[in-house]
């Protein structure tokens, strides 16, 4: 039986070099992170979430404390290599924030389905991650600004505050690895920020030891 050949897909798993572990429906965990993808799901595209792994060996990032857990989505093509790795910095990188990481707290902020589902796909079904932030102290602001490499002195994060966000009021805090982490849970609302050239809020990290995939989703879509 330890004479027969590693399946490719587990060959391939293992060179990621990381751990995933499927979580139950029932789950605490599952359950926290369901009403996170509920209270801000858009009426079009993701429709409901097929399975969640809790990702347990990724770097370690600054002991930066005002831990958040947000969504980041990108490109199929490169879902593997962020496993592998963790997110990264692109060299030539930017947009209306800079040269970032960039999070959001509203889940069809960080939708782009064109990206998320491989083409030919017919069953539309795509990954997004959910990314425990640690984002310091925060630097308001409210107008683009494609030249920032780095939050201001003494800050260790931008926040583009939107228009909308979801009600703090519903915020809760759960413990990972000893650490309190934020997770929005209300409807999104409107913010004090009306004339913001932002709609939906971004979280933005220069650096890239901030971050940690905390859970990767796979979502089904219209």
């Amino acid at each position: 039986e330890d004479d027969l050949p590693l399946h490719p897909l587990d060959s391939h798993y293992q060179l990621l070099h990381c751990n995933l572990a499927l979580l139950k429906a029932g789950d605490k965990e599952f359950q926290v992170i369901e009403k996170y993808f509920e209270a801000a799901k858009p009426d079009y595209g993701a429709k409901k979430i097929l399975h969640v792994w809790r990702g347990q060996r990724f770097k370690e990032h600054d002991p930066v404390d005002n831990r958040k857990l947000l969504w980041h989505g990108t490109n199929v093509a490169v879902v593997a290599a962020i496993l592998k790795s963790g997110l990264r910095i692109m060299p030539h990188s930017g947009g209306r924030v800079g040269r970032d990481i960039y999070f959001a707290s509203e889940m069809p902020k960080a939708l782009d389905t064109q990206k998320l589902i491989p083409v030919g796909c017919a069953q539309n079904i795509g990954i997004m991650f959910l990314n425990e932030v640690a984002l310091g102290k925060e630097k308001t602001i409210t107008m683009d600004d494609s030249s920032l490499k780095a939050p201001p002195q003494g800050f260790d994060s931008i926040i583009a505050r939107g228009r909308q966000e979801p009600d703090a009021k519903h915020d809760v805090k759960i413990e990972i690895d000893g650490r309190h982490v934020i997770i929005p849970q209300g409807k999104p609302i409107q913010t004090e920020h009306s004339n913001s050239s932002f709609h939906q809020s971004e979280y933005l990290i220069y650096k890239e030891n901030q971050c940690r995939i905390r859970y990767l989703l796979q979502i089904q879509f219209n």
